[in-house]
């Protein structure tokens, strides 16, 4: 740019505070649900290696609490699924039916919609609550095991 502000003939323009695009919510939370799968796959391995004990009040009351989260989250998926996967009318042309079909997609689509992502939460719960279950199961046996040796019983 020159002093009078004037751009040479084939060079950019400056934009002043250009808008930098920000990522959508459906690749936010799927870095988010990679994160938390791999979180709980690193306590998963750490169960199975007996290095997390859970007594059975503690891992009832966060079973209870991970199937009501589920139950809240299949709610809203049901809820979701139901008012999104519809036709949207945005007119009888080509314009509104490729608006209506890019929508739809992005809602109840591929592995990029809104659905999605709400689906694979629900996954990452069960994911939780099955690594939980073997928690306590692991520290039931372990006592069990102590009990038998302490006992004499074999």
């Amino acid at each position: 740019m020159t002093e009078d502000n004037t751009v040479s003939l084939g060079q950019p323009v400056p934009v002043a505070g250009a808008v930098v695009p920000q990522p959508n919510f459906t690749t936010v939370a799927q870095a988010d649900l990679v994160t938390a799968h791999s979180a709980v796959a690193a306590v998963d391995q750490a169960v199975d290696k007996g290095k997390v004990q859970l007594d059975k009040g503690s891992a009832a009351d966060l079973i209870k609490s991970i199937a009501d989260a589920r139950d809240r989250v299949q709610d809203l998926y049901d809820t979701v699924r139901g008012q999104l996967d519809i036709p949207l009318q945005f007119g009888d042309n080509w314009v509104g039916r490729s608006i209506s079909r890019r929508l739809r997609q992005v809602a109840v689509g591929d592995q990029e919609s809104a659905v999605f992502v709400i689906r694979e939460f629900m996954e990452v719960l069960e994911d939780v609550e099955t690594t939980v279950r073997q928690a306590s199961k692991h520290t039931d046996d372990t006592d069990y095991d102590m009990a038998r040796t302490m006992g004499g019983k074999g």
